[in-house]
């Protein structure tokens, strides 16, 4: 120990006398650590632990699939989750959770606020229980019994001021008194931190026989002992039987069961291994900038080496000493690189919108914790043992007497300019690969801001309105208050035009139904096509700016008495009537002969939620003969869209000052949110790639000026022979745009691999893009040539005379 101790002491006054070495090589490092800490933080919290639930290695999704009609992740009906519920041997507990909306009316303003309404034994199967208060009894899921409400912790400290007596008290939702007999923890956020509330689920008789309707999430713990596959196996039994027994809903739907985790880190598993690999090229290109430096201190130190080796010391000592200096450069930036990882996750924190990154499970846990502090440590030792590894190695071979001899003049051998090239060399494949990884990205996330999404955003905004059963029972009623609320918010000062659409573009809405189209041969419920369905009004389409490509639109006159009408999108009419004739086809989406709708016209296609995926086939029908209770007004306007919220709001409460207004929103914002995931990655590897760039050519430039610094003599006799300052200018680049077009070529073949990976996230732009691979390599050639082209410059001006002298 004490041995270490007067190393540690040794190297630490070693590096304070070259604090111009000491910087380049911390900073160096802290730029690799830093990114790779940074990324960590975010694969623990997004991919290995998004939950901390006592149960979680046990808890699964159960989902319904039907890969005839290509889903795996299909809600459940309740006939459905009643069987497995009841049927299962392998779950301790199978719950249903339905997403709901919640009317808080308990004030002069009503609001609308997410919730979820649950089956018993939801908070025991995550193994949570109510800061307050308690959680749901199991006899509160029995109709009549299950008018209580568990509220979010936000929720409570937001509406009642974090009142410590809240339990037992009512709150009025959807016009119904509920009473708070729980507040959950402030960590608690199931599922997605998107509700703010939860109520018993219960289902009536009927609802207990519904298998039409799909809306259900179900999650399970899994009892001890019971694996995956099994628990798949019996579920798909279960489904088996209901096929044979219920084929007009159940044809086709099979059950997939997947661990809770692995359903959750679904989207965060495409994009955050490429990020990973990413981070790893940074650090390794960190390692080799710092060796190279190290060789280079190496090198100047070889006479010190030489006595020490001569009076006694063996290698082995020499070799400890020089890896404890190396160490703690590693652990001075694995320091700075801390500080930089807090910085970088905040702001990586900062890049999706908060509406959107809450339905992202672990977004909210990013940062520092006891595992990321242990990673950053670990990482700093070994990046500082690596950098430093080979250049310690090749120090302590050197000659002695050669050494000896030397005076103390600088002077490397082959192998260590060998090694020197072949760290440059990595340095620029590893940045090349980068960099075309990350050019790619920005062309196809150009690509893909330039797409074509079926609607002009361009001052439009959204905002949802449900009317609730009492006092709109009756459709009429629902239209009537729709069509009074278009035409007071139409002639409102700015407006242009407003019309409705029961979800609107990009807002994460997803309604679908199958349907079978009239004069062809009948096919079984369970095996019919399926398309989205949007209800709108006359005046939609011109308000969010969908185009009518042939036919016309829905007008007043399609009213409930009318002839039941329909429009399809360009992708309807190209998947299911390819090569005829759209327009005056009948579908019927419910079985019975009076729900045939016949299509009037052909509008364009719309993206209804990623920027780069393909258009739907989608079916609009008019609100008039299909009213729903929940629509969403859309508004363009002549001026910023949120401008017009508060005139809009007053509007609805003048209709019916109970009725809430909720998601409002600009339609460009909800785009925005949408593309932030491809956005974001799209920066974090550009920063990658920009930082590997910045430490190859300071690699380069580090090299090529230590190269000058060696050869003075030999330049000096040159010159002093003849040649001209073009001739050395040419002997020190050709060195330099050597090791650098060795690099680009193993670059430009190592991205030809590897680009492969990020095949599925690129939109309109191929993995192998020529311009993009041309564009980069040659970008990569012009900085390493003026990295060479400084310090051969700098050669040029050396004069013979003083560097014979010197010599």
């Amino acid at each position: 120990m004490d041995s270490l101790w007067r190393d540690l002491k040794f190297s630490a006054r070693s590096l304070l006398k070259h604090p111009g070495f000491t910087a380049v090589a911390v900073i160096t490092l802290a730029l690799g650590i830093g990114a790779n800490t940074t990324i960590f933080s975010t694969v623990d919290a997004l991919l290995v632990h998004p939950f901390s639930y006592t149960n979680q290695d046990r808890m699964v999704v159960v989902w319904e699939q039907n890969r005839a009609m290509g889903f795996e992740r299909g809600s459940v009906a309740p006939g459905n989750f009643i069987d497995w519920r009841d049927q299962s041997q392998s779950f301790q507990n199978l719950v249903a959770i339905d997403q709901q909306s919640y009317d808080v009316s308990d004030g002069a303003n009503p609001e609308r606020f997410p919730g979820y309404g649950v089956t018993s034994g939801f908070f025991d199967m995550l193994g949570v229980k109510a800061a307050q208060g308690r959680t749901f009894l199991r006899e509160e899921s029995d109709p009549g019994r299950n008018q209580v409400v568990v509220l979010k912790h936000s929720f409570w400290q937001r509406h009642f001021a974090g009142d410590a007596q809240v339990i037992g008290k009512t709150i009025s939702l959807n016009r119904k008194q509920f009473t708070i007999v729980g507040v959950m923890p402030a960590d608690f956020n199931y599922p997605y931190n998107s509700g703010e509330m939860w109520t018993p689920l219960v289902f009536t008789p009927e609802q207990q026989k519904e298998r039409g309707e799909h809306y259900l999430r179900i999650i399970g713990l899994l009892k001890p002992g019971v694996s995956l596959a099994q628990a798949k196996t019996e579920m798909r039994s279960i489904a088996q039987v209901a096929q044979q027994q219920y084929p007009d809903t159940n044809a086709g739907r099979d059950a997939n069961v997947v661990t809770l985790t692995s359903d959750a880190t679904r989207g965060a598993r495409t994009g955050v291994p490429i990020i990973m690999g990413a981070v790893v090229f940074v650090l390794l290109i960190a390692c080799a900038n710092v060796a190279n430096l190290l060789l280079v201190r190496a090198t100047s130190r070889q006479r010190e080496t030489a006595v020490r080796l001569a009076l006694g010391a063996s290698r082995a000592r020499l070799i400890r000493q020089a890896l404890t200096e190396s160490a703690l450069i590693g652990l001075a930036g694995g320091a700075v690189g801390l500080l930089i990882a807090i910085w970088a996750i905040a702001a990586l924190a900062r890049g999706i919108p908060e509406d959107f990154s809450k339905y992202i499970p672990g977004w909210d846990r990013l940062g520092i914790n006891p595992v990321v502090l242990a990673f950053t440590f670990g990482l700093s030792v070994l990046a500082g043992m690596v950098a430093g590894l080979a250049p310690v190695w090749h120090s302590t071979k050197a000659n002695l007497n050669e050494a000896l001899k030397s005076g103390g003049r600088s002077d490397s051998g082959g192998g260590q300019n060998r090694l020197k090239s072949v760290l440059v060399v990595s340095e620029v494949a590893l940045s090349l690969v980068l960099l075309i990884g990350a050019g790619l990205l920005v062309r196809s996330y150009v690509e893909m801001s330039r797409a074509d999404l079926g609607i002009n955003s361009d001052n439009v905004l959204a905002l949802q309105v449900s009317l609730p059963p009492d006092g709109y029972e009756d459709k009429n009623k629902k239209i009537a208050f729709y069509d009074q609320l278009a035409s007071r918010v139409a002639v409102l000062p700015g407006v242009v035009k407003a019309g409705e659409v029961s979800i609107v573009p990009f807002s994460s809405g997803d309604l679908s139904s199958s349907f079978q189209i009239i004069g062809r041969p009948p096919v079984p419920q369970g095996q019919r096509p399926a398309a989205q369905v949007r209800v709108t009004s006359p005046d939609y389409f011109e308000a969010i700016g969908t185009n009518l490509r042939r036919g016309r639109l829905f007008n007043s006159r399609d009213d409930a008495n009318a002839t039941r009408v329909i429009l399809v999108n360009e992708a309807f009419a190209k998947k299911f009537l390819p090569g005829e004739e759209a327009i005056g086809q009948r579908l019927n989406f419910g079985g019975d002969e009076k729900a045939n709708q016949e299509v009037i016209g052909i509008v364009s296609d719309v993206k209804n939620d990623d920027l780069d995926e393909a258009p739907d086939p989608t079916v609009y029908s008019p609100y008039a003969q299909n009213v729903r209770a929940t629509m969403s007004l859309v508004i363009r306007s002549r001026q910023e869209p949120g401008q017009l919220a508060s005139a809009v709001r007053r509007e609805v409460q003048a209709l019916d000052p109970n009725l809430p207004v909720s998601n409002i929103k600009p339609v460009g914002q909800m785009i925005s949110e949408r593309a932030s995931p491809k956005r974001l990655m799209t920066y974090i590897l550009a920063v990658f790639a920009l930082i590997a760039l910045v430490l190859a050519s300071v690699g380069i430039y580090g090299v090529m000026s230590f190269a000058v610094t060696q050869r003075t003599r030999e330049i000096g006799v040159r010159m002093a022979l003849g040649a001209q300052a073009f001739d050395v200018l040419k002997l020190i680049v050709r060195n330099g745009m050597k090791m650098t077009l060795i690099g680009v070529v193993i670059g430009l073949a190592g991205a030809f691999a590897l680009t492969r990976l990020l095949a599925n996230l690129l939109f309109k732009v191929t993995a192998t893009d020529e311009v993009t691979f041309a564009g980069v390599a040659l970008s990569l050639i012009a900085v390493a040539l003026i990295a060479c082209y400084v310090p051969a410059r700098r050669a040029t001006r050396v004069d013979p005379l003083v560097a014979l002298r010197d010599e």
